[in-house]
């Protein structure tokens, strides 16, 4: 299939409905509060979180927002980017871009992030990618996602 900017975000907003942009942030949700855990238990502070705090995070998880500036407010800039909004400034999504990449995959006592190749074939790694790249960059995912439904 030949695909133009139009085509390719119209086939994106197909696929990025608000049932997988909510199961995205879920699945991105457990990833952190795993990580948030385990840190806890390495700084001998298992116990941490404090009741209010634990039910605010299990409300945040349930209806996948959370408000103000923070790593869903970027997973739904980049996912909104990715069904086509426009752009509004370089430098937002940029930091967007860099508070997503840091959270998930900045490990302690690395300057930069490590991002695994299996990152850009998520939901998330795509949107990223459109955002960073521009849709052009998604074509050939595009395709394959065309060929598997033709299957």
């Amino acid at each position: 299939m030949e695909w133009s900017k139009e085509s390719a975000f119209q086939k994106l907003q197909e696929i990025y409905t608000d049932k997988v942009m909510q199961d995205e942030k879920r699945r991105v949700f457990q990833q952190v509060y795993r990580h948030l855990i385990e840190h806890m238990e390495d700084l001998a502070v298992k116990s941490g979180l404090k009741e209010k705090a634990e039910q605010q995070l299990n409300f945040f998880k349930e209806y996948t927002f959370m408000p103000g500036d923070n790593l869903f407010q970027s997973m739904r800039y980049v996912f909104l980017l990715a069904r086509g909004e426009r752009e509004r400034d370089p430098e937002e999504t940029q930091r967007h871009l860099n508070r997503i990449y840091r959270s998930l995959y900045q490990p302690a006592g690395l300057k930069n992030p490590y991002i695994p190749d299996s990152f850009w074939e998520t939901p998330l790694g795509v949107a990223c990618m459109v955002a960073e790249e521009g849709v052009e960059a998604v074509y050939p995912i595009l395709e394959e996602v065309v060929e598997a439904e033709q299957a």
